[in-house]
């Protein structure tokens, strides 16, 4: 026993060295290997990243781009074709940017709604392209919108069919009848002739349109004198003038219309104004409510309320007061007209009606009104 526990000693040591060896060999570098940590491997090409559009409003479009060692890649190009299907390609080469990426643009001829379809290749100096985002077999689709008010603008405008301008035309004759103004006086004439013609333009935003008007206005109307004693005598009022209007549209749903009258009659410089509010839809149920008046002539007050009876016949009836055409007693004038719409714009309404100033004497009233859309 004494001479076998050496032996046990040195057999533990021999099978100790051993292990360790063995460990050394395992952790020791292969000829050729280095024992420091293995570097990273080198970018083999350049790492393109690009967020997709969806929806782009009317302008030039943007497609911008991310890329990883720029010195690796090839030409960034984005190919665009129109909404649907069919038209040939346009090709976009992105640069770069004075933020660091790269940018390809789309000119606003190319963005319209409803919209576009684009892919991205990458492209190598030995013409070879490699895909970046979609293909040609499945471009990616954007929608094109407008901006709210300009949204709005063309929906105005598509109700009339892209009509913006308009010729106006009309003639009325008004006959309040015979009176006598004074005892002993002959009885005179009442009445008056007005014919106009102008034009209009609308831009349909919150100027929403403007007129331009020429007026003629002509009549015939008794003249009561109460000094030196109760006479009358016969006025031949005449006046041609011109009116400037401006309606402005506060919403959908109400309009303000605002003139200026200006111009000559046989007393010399004549001038006017008015304004009137439109609520509702002026092409369909509204009601209209102004003012509009003229030296010599009078001032007018209006309530009119329009409708459609169908599609093609627009209605409206009117009450007015009005002390034309020599701006003395005001005459109360009961109205009511019927149209027919050849188009949004396009239009022949006849009106009709009867007025007076005292409840004993009054007549009739008759007018056609033309407006031309194009």
């Amino acid at each position: 026993m004494r001479n076998s526990f050496p032996q046990l000693i040195c057999l533990f040591a021999l099978c100790s060295a051993s292990a360790s060896a063995r460990a050394v060999a395992q952790e020791a570098p292969k000829p050729g290997e280095s024992n420091t940590e293995a570097a990273p491997a080198a970018v083999a090409h350049a790492v393109i990243r690009h967020t997709p559009l969806n929806e782009v409003l009317l302008g030039d479009a943007d497609f911008s781009f991310e890329v990883t060692a720029p010195d690796r890649a090839g030409s960034i190009v984005v190919h665009v074709l129109p909404a649907g299907r069919g038209g040939a390609a346009l090709e976009l080469v992105a640069h770069r940017s004075e933020g660091g990426g790269y940018v390809a643009r789309l000119p606003a001829a190319r963005v319209v709604p409803p919209g576009f379809r684009y892919w991205v290749s990458e492209r190598a100096a030995d013409g070879g392209e490699q895909p970046v985002f979609a293909d040609a077999r499945q471009p990616h689709g954007v929608r094109v919108s407008r901006a709210p008010d300009d949204e709005a603008e063309h929906q105005r405008l598509a109700r009339l069919h892209g009509q913006r301008s308009a010729v106006i035309l009309s003639a009325e004759g008004v006959d309040y009848g015979d009176r006598r103004l004074a005892a002993g006086a002959p009885s005179t004439h009442d009445r008056y002739y007005r014919f106009e013609a102008g034009y209009a333009y609308s831009f349909l935003s919150t100027i929403e349109d403007i007129q331009l008007t020429l007026v003629r206005v002509r009549g015939e109307a008794g003249l009561y004198q109460a000094s030196p004693k109760p006479t009358s005598t016969l006025a031949s009022p005449g006046i041609d003038y011109g009116r400037a209007a401006v309606t402005l549209l506060a919403s959908d749903s109400l309009r303000l219309r605002t003139a200026f009258l200006l111009g000559a009659s046989q007393r010399g410089f004549e001038y006017g104004g008015g304004a009137a509010f439109v609520i509702g839809d002026p092409l369909d149920t509204n009601l209209d409510v102004g003012v509009e008046g003229i030296t010599t002539l009078g001032t007018t007050g209006h309530l009119r309320l329009g409708f459609l009876a169908s599609e093609h016949v627009p209605m409206g009836a009117a009450i007015e007061v009005s002390s034309f055409p020599v701006g003395e007693d005001a005459g109360v004038r009961l109205l009511y007209d019927l149209g027919y719409r050849f188009g949004p714009v396009t239009e022949l309404r006849l009106r009709g009606g009867y007025q007076g100033r005292t409840s004993i004497t009054g007549g009739p009233s008759l007018a056609l009104d033309f407006r031309y859309g194009f």
